[in-house]
């Protein structure tokens, strides 16, 4: 500031004398002149009227001359009278002037700018200040986690999985293995899975010939019978016909009555068990039909047979498939004896027909001729 102030020229107004102390220190106060209006009016009019007398045209003059029309030729223009003063205009305003410093700002020290010393090498590193230490962030204790155990449950079921898994990829490795094992050779052909029969239970008697005949959803038993007594056989002769059922069993011998018909009383039902034998027997005048079947309690079953026979012979009607048996000649039936074994009959109005039932140790054997019957005991006994 002191600077500035002491660079800048102003030039002062021609009134003032310039002293030779302007050229002292700008610390020490200048000796100003007091000036007055009246001064400086006084002094306006002083310049005016010099330049009236040097014939110099005062400004608001020459801008009169300009707006005045010319003066016509021949006439002069009035003379002035010297030092008579022109009627006073308003004074326009000085122009305003900067502001002088005051006395205390001229009196001030002169502020010396700071210029840093520049580092040496012999000069000792100033310490910095050390900086504020933050205050060390407070860490919450950490939380203790006791992770919860496992429920038996599912350690078992892990383990379980984990033994299929380990299975499952042993029996994909040796199948692997035996795969790339067996590459390049020959593979062998599948056997075919042999085709098993069933089995036709043990022939109580022996006989010439065997016969199997399956059920046909359209054909009854009766039927199938009707039909294999018309083939060709020998005279005297037995065949054994094995009843299927299905592709692997035989009927047994409940389902064999059942199939035929036959109304058995439950509770003589109850004693007929195990094995039989359906035979066919070829005598001189006809085919006659008969059966051999394991029973249990043979003498309880003899009771249930004196009670069944009151409708036995109709119960039994198709055991006749090749001749109609028609009605009993007599109304009960009778006794008869053969080898010493027991038998019970009903005679028929042809005298080869009659029906026939024995019981010989644990078998139940009916015929439906007496040389039938008679033929089936022989064997029974060995004769």
């Amino acid at each position: 500031m002191t600077r500035g102030i002491k660079n800048a020229k102003k030039s002062l107004p021609s009134n003032l004398i310039k002293s030779s102390e302007d050229d002292r220190p700008i610390n020490t106060l200048p000796d100003y002149e007091i000036r007055t209006m009246k001064d400086d009016i006084a002094e306006l009019g002083l310049k005016k009227l010099q330049r009236e007398a040097s014939g110099i045209p005062t400004p608001e003059e020459e801008i009169e001359t300009l707006s005045k029309p010319a003066p016509a030729p021949g006439k002069e223009l009035p003379k002035k009278i010297e030092g008579e003063l022109m009627p006073q205009k308003e004074i326009p305003a000085p122009p305003k002037k900067s502001t002088l410093p005051g006395t205390e700002e001229l009196v001030a020290p002169k502020e010396e700018l700071f210029i840093p010393p520049r580092p040496g090498p012999e000069r000792e590193k100033e310490e910095m200040p050390p900086l504020p230490q933050m205050e060390e962030m407070k860490v919450p204790p950490e939380l203790s986690y006791e992770a919860p155990l496992p429920s038996p449950k599912k350690k078992i079921l892990s383990l379980i999985l984990i033994i299929v898994i380990a299975t499952g990829l042993g029996i994909g490795g040796f199948f692997l293995i035996k795969a790339f094992s067996n590459k390049g050779e020959p593979t062998p052909p599948t056997p075919t899975p042999p085709i098993t029969t069933p089995k036709l239970s043990p022939a109580l008697i022996s006989v010439n010939e065997t016969k199997t005949i399956s059920l046909a959803p359209d054909k009854s038993l009766f039927e199938l019978l009707r039909e294999e007594a018309i083939t060709n056989q020998e005279n005297k002769t037995f065949k054994r016909i094995g009843v299927l059922k299905n592709e692997k069993e035989f009927m047994s011998s409940v389902e064999l009555l059942q199939n035929l018909e036959v109304a058995i009383p439950p509770f003589t039902l109850s004693y007929i068990k195990g094995n039989h034998n359906l035979l066919i027997y070829n005598q001189p005048n006809g085919k006659r039909l008969g059966l051999i079947a394991e029973i249990e309690n043979p003498e309880n079953f003899k009771e249930q047979l004196r009670i069944w026979e009151g409708t036995m012979l109709d119960d039994f009607k198709n055991f006749y498939p090749i001749q109609v048996p028609g009605p009993r000649a007599s109304q009960t039936f009778l006794n008869d004896v053969y080898l010493n074994v027991a038998i019970r009959y009903v005679n028929l109005p042809k005298s080869d027909l009659t029906f026939n039932y024995t019981i010989l140790n644990n078998l139940f054997i009916v015929g439906t001729s007496k040389e039938t019957i008679y033929t089936i005991i022989e064997k029974l006994l060995g004769f």
